[in-house]
C-alpha cells in the first residue's frame, strides 16, 4: 500500500513538472513569406524576434532608384554594362550595398530596360535623342541573386522593344522569382500576416492621379499598407515638379503610408506630409545608360513597427552611395564614408540645401 501512495506521488509529480516544462519555450520567428510567390526569396533579418511579453516586430523596406541593366541598342562593348555583366559574378552590381540589402524584409527597385535574347527592333520614337536600353535575358538574375523581391517596370523604357521586348522582360523576371508591377498591375507582399500593396506606376502629369487614388482606397479594404512607387518627372533636376508635389499629396490624402518617387535620373528630396514621408526621386542606381551619370544616389530605407497588426510608427535610414567610385561608371553602387559628401547628401535630402554634390 505504501509503494502504491509513492508511486501515485511520484507518477503526479512528473506530471506537474513535464506540464510545466511545456509552457517555457523559445519563441520561433515567424515564417516570412510574399503573397502569390511562395518562391521569391525574402530577407529573415529585420524580423524581430520577439519576447513572451511582446508581440512588437518591424518590417523594413529599401528602395533603389532606376536599373538599366543594359546599353544603347544592346551594345556591348568594351566597359559598358553588357560587356561588364558578361565577365563578373551577378552579385557584383550590388556588393557596395550588400549589409544594407541585408537588413530589408524586402528589397524594390525599378527595371528600366528590356531583357531579352531576341533580335528585336526597336521601337518607333518621335523625339530626339532617344535611347533603346536592352540586355540578354540572363541578366535578370542580378535582382534575384541580390534579393531584390519587387521591380517596377512601370516607365519609360519597357517597351523600347516593343509588346515583345515588354513580354520577354516579363517572363525573364517571373523565371528569376521576382515579382513585378506596373500600371495595370499592382502587387501584395507579406510578412508577419500584414499585407503590403505596392503600385508601381508612371505619373506623367496628374491626369492619372484620380485613377492611382481610387486604388489606394480600395486596396486599404483587403491590405494593411499602401505604397506609391511612381516614375515621371522632369529629367536632370533636383526640385520635383508642381504636379508631382500635387499628385504625391493627393495619394497620402487617399491613404497611401509611403510615396517613393524615380525618373529624374537625379535625386529630389524628401518631403513629410501630414505625418507621411514622399521621397521626390530616388536618381539612378545600377544604371548602365550612362558612363557618367551624376554620381550621387541613396538607398531609402523605411521601417515600419507592429504590434500585432496596428501600426505603431514608421522611420526612415537614408544611405548616401555614389553611383562609381572611378573615374566612370563600373555599375556598382558603394556607401558614401566621406562624412562630408555624406552629410552634404543627407542636407540635400532634407531640404537643407539645394545640391547632392
Amino acid at each position: 500500500m505504501k509503494f502504491s501512495y509513492l508511486k501515485s506521488y511520484l507518477l503526479l509529480f512528473s506530471t506537474l513538472l513535464l506540464a510545466s516544462c511545456n509552457t517555457i519555450k523559445a519563441n520561433p520567428c515567424a515564417t516570412d513569406s510574399i503573397a502569390e510567390t511562395p518562391t521569391v526569396p525574402v530577407n529573415t533579418t529585420s524580423s524581430t524576434v520577439v519576447s513572451t511579453e511582446s508581440s512588437v516586430f518591424t518590417i523594413t523596406l529599401n528602395f533603389m532608384g532606376d536599373c538599366t541593366l543594359g546599353t544603347q541598342l544592346g551594345a556591348d562593348t568594351l566597359g559598358r554594362f553588357n560587356a561588364t555583366a558578361m565577365t563578373v559574378n551577378p552579385k557584383y552590381f550590388f556588393d557596395g550595398v550588400r549589409d544594407v540589402l541585408n537588413e530589408g524584409t524586402f528589397n524594390i527597385t525599378n527595371c528600366e530596360g528590356v531583357l531579352t535574347d531576341n533580335p528585336l527592333p526597336e521601337a518607333y520614337k518621335d523625339y530626339s535623342p532617344a535611347f533603346w536600353f536592352k540586355s540578354s535575358a540572363s541578366n535578370a538574375r542580378i535582382f534575384s541573386e541580390n534579393n531584390i523581391n519587387l521591380v517596377g517596370i512601370a516607365n519609360n523604357h519597357i517597351n523600347d522593344y516593343s509588346d515583345q521586348g515588354r513580354l520577354d522582360t516579363i517572363k525573364a523576371i517571373e523565371n528569376n522569382g521576382i515579382l513585378w508591377s506596373d500600371n495595370d498591375k499592382s502587387v501584395i507582399i507579406e510578412n508577419h500576416d500584414i499585407k503590403i500593396a505596392v503600385f508601381c506606376v508612371t505619373l506623367w502629369n496628374s491626369h492619372s492621379q484620380q485613377k492611382i487614388c481610387d486604388e489606394i482606397i480600395n486596396a486599404k479594404l483587403s491590405t494593411d499598407l499602401q505604397i506609391v512607387f511612381f516614375h515621371g518627372g522632369t529629367e536632370n533636376i533636383h526640385k520635383p515638379d508642381d504636379y508631382k508635389i500635387e499628385s504625391a499629396h493627393a495619394f497620402v490624402d487617399a491613404g497611401a503610408d509611403l510615396v517613393v518617387g524615380s525618373h529624374p535620373h537625379v535625386l529630389q528630396p524628401i518631403e513629410n506630409y501630414n505625418g507621411v514621408n514622399i521621397v521626390y526621386s530616388l536618381g539612378n542606381f545600377v544604371y548602365g545608360g550612362h558612363l557618367t551619370p551624376e554620381n550621387r544616389t541613396i538607398v531609402y530605407q523605411h521601417t515600419f513597427t507592429f504590434d500585432d497588426k496596428f501600426l505603431r510608427g514608421s522611420s526612415e535610414t537614408v544611405y548616401p552611395c555614389y553611383i562609381y567610385t572611378g573615374d566612370v561608371n563600373e555599375y556598382q553602387p558603394t556607401l558614401i564614408t566621406d562624412e562630408h559628401d555624406k552629410q552634404t547628401v543627407l542636407d540635400f535630402m532634407y531640404g537643407k540645401v539645394d545640391s547632392p554634390l
